[in-house]
């Protein structure tokens, strides 16, 4: 199998054979196991990351470039700007939730506001972020194996499939579409792509990449930043002004986030190594 030089079209559809495949995977594991709703959740999040690795692992070729997409580590020099990245791919979270809750209160007003973005009581989402299924959810798969798998193939494959033909611009906003898509949220999980994009381009490290998007995945998680993404119930929801912290992030991505794509438009060519045929 030669991926080195596969169109955005092959490595698409081999992505999305894997997925399909994991529906049914996922639904006889369920079904075995007899598993709860959130545990069926969490097996039909695992198998397409399980199925991946076991592609990697199967096919040299994939394996090969995989690794030599992890080669390069991050230069000492761009060790500031992933940090700051970091942060603002966790801003871009707390973005979305802004974005939200203006639309709501510009549309149906303050009642609407506080209807739809209660959240539930912090005793019960803390109990739930320690349980076991929580910490697998949270911690294992979307701090740790996500970014890996996920890198690798939105960034590392794909990416740059589709980089060769029709440019990075093009590239970057058709990656982060699917990638905004395989997300339960997808302006968040698109404006992510972005972001990750640029890092990689940036630095010319997928490493770079996994760090930035693994760390916006575990602070994420409710006992760290997560518990902050949305205003205690406490508050008047209704209230535009209680939604201040999102409302300053959406403003600092709307600002902040052409500026970084349009920073990313010449890459780092001496650390980027493209995969060779």
């Amino acid at each position: 199998m030669r991926t080195g030089n596969a169109s955005g079209v092959q490595v698409t559809f081999l992505s999305f054979a894997v997925l399909l495949l994991a529906v049914p995977v996922s639904m006889l594991i369920g079904d075995a196991l007899g598993s709860s709703k959130d545990e069926a959740a969490f097996i039909g999040r695992f198998v397409p990351f399980v199925l991946g690795a076991v592609a990697l692992v199967a096919f040299p070729s994939l394996r090969r470039h995989a690794t030599e997409f992890l080669s390069n580590p991050v230069g000492r020099e761009y060790r500031g700007e992933v940090a700051l990245a970091a942060l603002s791919n966790l801003g871009v979270a707390f973005a979305a939730v802004g974005g939200v809750s203006l639309w709501y209160w510009l549309t149906e007003g303050n009642a609407a506001l506080e209807q739809h973005l209660k959240s539930a009581p912090a005793d019960l989402q803390m109990a739930q972020a320690f349980s076991p299924l929580g910490l697998l959810m949270s911690v294992f798969l979307a701090a740790l194996v996500a970014p890996i798998l996920e890198e690798l193939l939105f960034r590392g494959f794909l990416y740059r499939a589709w980089e060769r033909q029709w440019g990075w611009f093009a590239s970057m906003l058709l990656t982060s579409t699917l990638f905004g898509l395989y997300h339960p949220h997808f302006v968040a999980a698109f404006a992510g792509s972005i972001v990750f994009v640029c890092v990689l381009r940036r630095t010319g490290s997928l490493r770079a990449s996994i760090i930035v998007h693994s760390f916006g995945n575990l602070m994420l998680w409710y006992p760290l930043a997560g518990q902050f993404l949305f205003p205690g119930n406490e508050r008047a929801l209704g209230d535009i002004a209680t939604w201040a912290l999102n409302l300053a992030c959406l403003l600092y991505v709307i600002v902040a986030l052409p500026i970084y794509v349009w920073m990313a438009r010449a890459p780092n060519r001496d650390g980027l190594r493209l995969a060779a045929a």
